[in-house]
């Protein structure tokens, strides 16, 4: 038997299908919350990158929103760990590796980041980071992606 899952899980499933959902014809069948889903994430918001200057900032939100839960979902289909709201940055968090370590990940400013052009904010390269802190953390650590 399977625990009832959390309101804010529902959410993050929610804004996750949705992504799925208005994400370009060529991608759908790709997003299957694996690992190799990520890259395809990663092409659509390049692809949307390039069009940002025409889409207006609400329509970014709600985007960076969709495709950062599918990120965190993702992420948590991968590494485990529970969902929390963060008040601080008004956004849902995964945290891995309680209680001996903390590994946060917060999505939504970095896909935000990433849909006004900031080629740094490299959506495939943040993940595996997470990933790699998430595997035999140090007792004690606290880190936060973000």
């Amino acid at each position: 038997m399977t625990e009832p899952k959390n309101e804010l899980y529902q959410e993050i499933e929610a804004w996750a299908q949705n992504a799925i959902l208005h994400s370009p014809t060529w991608s759908i069948n790709q997003l299957d919350y694996s690992e190799k889903s990520i890259t395809v994430v990663e092409m659509i918001v390049s692809e949307l990158a390039e069009k940002n200057f025409s889409i207006p900032e609400e329509q970014l939100n709600m985007i960076a929103q969709e495709y950062g839960c599918y990120l965190l979902l993702t992420a948590h289909k991968i590494y485990g760990g529970e969902f929390y709201w963060n008040e601080e940055f008004q956004q849902p968090m995964l945290i891995c590796c309680e209680p001996d370590a903390m590994i946060v990940l917060m999505t939504w400013n970095k896909v935000k980041g990433r849909l006004v052009g900031d080629k740094a904010d490299h959506i495939a390269y943040f993940l595996d980071e997470f990933g790699k802190a998430t595997f035999q953390p140090e007792k004690g650590t606290h880190v936060v992606y973000l």
